[in-house]
């Protein structure tokens, strides 16, 4: 990889490539970011996610979850969130600041859910809620459904849990790693015109 002969333009463009691909690609490296909060005693929490979409036109990243998750909670007190990407293959991280809001049974929802697989479905059924204190080591999916995918009408059951997490991004901080030298671009955003300034790594 070239360090794009310092084109900000062709960096900018190369990053969103990749986040198109990351949500499209399992096997891809961006596919599965970090994703981190606050919750209401200041403390971050950082969790791995798969990515679902990018959205060039709305500089958006989306992932979905579980609405009883707790951070749900802590996403609505406060909706400032951040993305952490990394391919070692080409080292490059991103760090993407980004405003959270909840999409729960809505149309965005809904045609998600119309997309989601009767594995990735069966998530959504537990019988306890995301971070539930338990007895036994489990994961709270019905007995019955141990071991093989529900049926599309058994999987219905779950979309009330069901929730997209819509984040716009507010500045992207790219870092490439190289040994004739690294190089850091800060990316930030004035009615969705990319403003760029070089960092020192």
């Amino acid at each position: 990889m070239s360090l794009f002969d310092e084109n900000q333009n062709e960096i900018f463009n190369h990053i969103q490539e990749l986040l198109i691909i990351g949500a499209k690609d399992r096997n891809h490296a961006f596919h599965t970011p970090v994703f981190s909060n606050n919750n209401d005693n200041n403390l971050t929490y950082s969790r791995v996610i798969v990515l679902r979409k990018f959205d060039q036109k709305k500089m958006t990243l989306r992932f979905n979850t579980d609405y009883r998750s707790p951070k749900i909670i802590e996403l609505k007190k406060n909706n400032k969130s951040n993305f952490v990407f990394y391919d070692a293959k080409i080292k490059i991280q991103l760090r993407i600041s980004t405003l959270t809001k909840i999409h729960y049974n809505n149309e965005i929802t809904l045609e998600a859910w119309e997309q989601t697989r009767l594995f990735s479905r069966k998530c959504y059924l537990t019988q306890k809620a995301p971070s539930s204190i338990t007895n036994i080591a489990e994961d709270g999916i019905p007995e019955h459904l141990k071991g093989i995918d529900p049926t599309k009408d058994e999987s219905e059951m779950g979309y009330k849990n069901f929730t997209v997490i819509e984040n716009l991004i507010q500045e992207i901080d790219w870092l490439y790693l190289a040994s004739s030298g690294h190089r850091r671009l800060k990316i930030s955003f004035n009615d969705y015109n990319p403003i760029f300034e070089w960092l020192i790594p």
